[in-house]
C-alpha cells in the first residue's frame, strides 16, 4: 500500500511540475532581425519561458547615471532584475532593466519623480539589446502622450559614460484636460542624444 501511494504522489508530482525553459537575450536579438517575423514570428522561440542574459550584457547599465541636457537635470538609477515578471500570470519571465527616472528643472525643482515607486509601476523598463543598444520602454506623462522607446548604449572608451537617446511614439489619447499646456509642452526626455555619467 505504501508503495502504491508514493508511487501515486511520484507520478503526481512530476505531472504538475512545470519545468522552465531557458533562452537567451541574443536568441530573441536574433529573432527581432528574421525579415519575415512580422508575418511567422519566431515558432522556435514560443516555449521558451525565461529569457536569460546569460552573457550579462545588463550589468553595464547597472547603477546610477547623471547628466544634464536643456537646463534639465537627470539622474536615472537601474537596475538588473533576474527571472522578472511585471504580472505574476505572465506566461514568459525576462533578465531585464527596471529603471527610475529624477529630472530637475535649471532651477532644482523636481518635474518628474520615479525613485520611489515599485518595480512595476516606474513604466522605464528594458525589453532587449539592438546591436549594442539597450532598448527601453518609458511613459510619463500619458495624457500629455508622453511614451516611447528610450536607447541606451555605454561607450567602448569609456564605460562609465552613457549615451541616451529617447523617440517619443505620440500614440495615444490626448486628453485636453489633464494636459492643457500641450502646444507647448517638452518631453521629459531628450530626443536628442545626451550623455550621462555613473556615478
Amino acid at each position: 500500500m505504501r508503495n502504491r501511494l508514493f508511487i501515486f504522489t511520484f507520478l503526481l508530482t512530476i505531472i504538475s511540475c512545470k519545468g522552465q525553459v531557458v533562452g537567451t537575450l541574443e536568441q530573441f536579438e536574433e529573432c527581432s532581425k528574421r525579415p519575415n517575423k512580422d508575418q511567422e514570428g519566431c515558432p522556435d522561440l514560443e516555449n521558451i519561458t525565461y529569457v536569460k542574459d546569460t552573457n550579462n550584457r545588463l550589468n553595464q547599465f547597472v547603477g546610477t547615471w547623471k547628466g544634464n541636457y536643456n537646463g534639465k537635470q537627470y539622474e536615472i538609477k537601474l537596475d538588473k532584475k533576474i527571472n522578472y515578471k511585471k504580472y505574476p500570470d505572465d506566461e514568459r519571465s525576462f533578465d531585464r532593466i527596471i529603471g527610475r527616472i529624477l529630472v530637475k528643472d535649471a532651477s532644482g525643482n523636481v518635474i518628474y519623480n520615479s525613485m520611489n515607486k515599485p518595480d512595476n509601476q516606474t513604466f522605464f523598463s528594458g525589453y532587449n539589446f539592438q546591436g549594442r543598444t539597450y532598448d527601453m520602454h518609458f511613459v510619463g506623462n500619458y495624457d500629455c502622450l508622453e511614451s516611447g522607446d528610450v536607447f541606451i548604449e555605454t561607450k567602448v572608451a569609456n564605460p562609465n559614460e552613457m549615451t541616451l537617446f529617447y523617440n517619443q511614439d505620440k500614440d495615444g489619447w490626448l486628453d485636453p484636460a489633464k494636459c492643457p499646456n500641450f502646444a507647448t509642452y517638452g518631453s521629459l526626455l531628450p530626443t536628442e542624444k545626451m550623455t550621462l555619467v555613473k556615478q
